[in-house]
This record gives structure tokens, sequence and C-alpha cells, in this order.
């Protein structure tokens, strides 16, 4: 419930200030045990704050956890910038404890595990940071999107338990090449060794490349907003890469079902990249 009190206690709303992060770093190896180090020092301060009334010392106590555990976040990182900018809020103690706590939530947040991943694929790693993800060969049945999503979801279920595949997370949703419209819904196959290829009926079974992908991952439902958002910001990261260049048009990756409440639900949105080629200038000789 603190989540959506906060919302109306903070000056700059979460939404405006993640639209507002500047797209200038991706996940490192390290960042995950940096995330869990700030989020056990603010969890600290919070545990006797929580139970204390809003005294000026317990403000004091806060805001110097918040210092201590910034200073553990990466610079440059989504929630670096998210903890620089409550540092500096002008908010009364009781905003304060909220927003920390909010934050310790995401720091510490996990995907609800409701299905396995297929062989190989990467899972989990940070809310709200951009990532660079390798992703090896898999196999799919995907089908369009005639009847919107539930339309889309059923003839894969129907076809995953006529052949006893197991269902595995994430489902993917690709979009059409200008990003605004969902053109297909897949589920992987746990295996690319499952078979056979080929259309059956309204699906089809393909095997899709080896690829990299800059993804970022979000709590709740895949809203067209927000979706819009944060593939706003992988598209923001890309103009200022001199390495990577987009290389496809956005997918969608949601990895939990209805019975996921929205605060633990989970989805990434995802833009397939490529290296790019140093272009070399011809030199002619006088």
């Amino acid at each position: 419930m603190h989540r959506f009190v906060s919302l109306f206690v903070l000056s700059l709303p979460l939404a405006a200030q993640d639209a507002a992060m500047p797209p200038v770093r991706v996940l490192q190896p390290a960042d995950p045990a940096a995330r869990e180090q700030a989020a056990a020092m603010l969890a600290e301060a919070l545990a006797p704050a929580a139970q204390d009334a809003a005294t000026a010392a317990t403000e004091a106590t806060l805001r110097s956890a918040l210092r201590r555990a910034t200073e553990r976040l990466p610079a440059g990182s989504a929630a670096r910038v998210r903890a620089d900018a409550l540092g500096t809020a002008a908010i009364e103690p009781d905003a304060l404890r909220l927003q920390l706590a909010d934050l310790v939530a995401d720091l510490t947040f996990r995907p609800v595990a409701e299905a396995e991943l297929p062989a190989g694929v990467p899972g989990y790693q940070a809310l709200d940071e951009l990532e660079i993800r390798s992703y090896p060969a898999y196999r799919m049945v995907r089908t369009d999107m005639r009847g919107g999503g539930m339309g889309a979801f059923w003839p894969l279920f129907q076809h995953i338990q006529e052949r006893e595949i197991a269902m595995t997370t994430p489902v993917q949703v690709d979009y059409a090449a200008d990003n605004q419209r969902a053109s297909s819904m897949a589920f992987l196959y746990g295996s690319p060794e499952l078979g056979p290829l080929g259309k059956a009926g309204r699906v089809e079974v393909v095997d899709v490349p080896a690829m990299t992908v800059l993804t970022i991952g979000s709590r709740g439902y895949e809203r067209p907003a927000r979706v819009s958002e944060l593939h706003d910001r992988l598209v923001q990261w890309l103009r200022t890469s001199t390495d990577w260049e987009l290389a496809g048009s956005m997918r969608t990756m949601a990895y939990n079902s209805p019975s996921v409440g929205a605060d633990r639900r989970y989805f990434e949105v995802q833009l397939p990249i490529r290296k790019r080629v140093p272009v070399v200038s011809e030199r002619q000789d006088v």
C-alpha cells in the first residue's frame, strides 16, 4: 500500500523520475551486489524507524543511511539517480520513510517464478536498469494477434498442451516495425531440440537465431504508456552509444500470469542491437 501513498507525498512522481533519468550507463556484473548492499543499509535504518515517532533524530538517521547507500550505488545507474533525487528532496520524515521503503523494495525485487526459463536463456538481473543481454538460439511457437492478447494466448496454450510441452517463461510479444502495434505472441520452448518446426493450424514453430538485446525491466502490467516510456529510454541510450546500433523492432517479455498482482508482476521491453561497423574513410593518395 505504501507504494501508492508515496506517489502523493514526493514532489516529483516516480514515473516522472523514470522519464528524466539520463541513459548513461548499462548494468555491469558487479551492480547486483552493490544494489543488495545499498538495500541492506537502508533496511537496517528503516527497521527501528518504523517503530519510532518521526523525530528529527530519526530523519537524520535515515538521511545518513541514504547518503551511505547512495555511495554504494553505481554512478549513472537508474537507482543512483533515484537515490540522489531523494537525497536533495525537501520532504517530511514520513514521506522520506515511504520513499526509502519503496527504493529498498525495488532494489531487492525478484520476479515471481511461475515457470522455468528455457535452456540457456538468461534471467533477471535488476529492476529498472538498462542491460545488454545475450540470448542463445531458441525455439518458439508463435501466432498473430488476431483477437488481441487472449485471442493469441489460447491457440499457443492449446498447442503446448497437445504436444505435452511444458510452459516456460517469459511470453514473448513482437511488435511491428513502427513499434506501435503488437504483431505476434510466442511461447518459448524449453529446448531447441523440441519439434517439429513449421505451421500447425494457426500457430507456427520457428527457430530464433542468437541475438543481443538492450533491455529494461519493470513492475506491473504492459500498459501502452509504460511500454512506450521504457522503449524511449532504450532508444535514448542507443542514440548516445558509439558501439551499438538498432537491429530490429521492439519486443516485450512477460514473466507472470494474471494470478500475480500488479506490484509483483514483471516484464521487460527489449530492442535487438548489434555492434556498429566502423566507417572507414577512403584516402586518395596524391
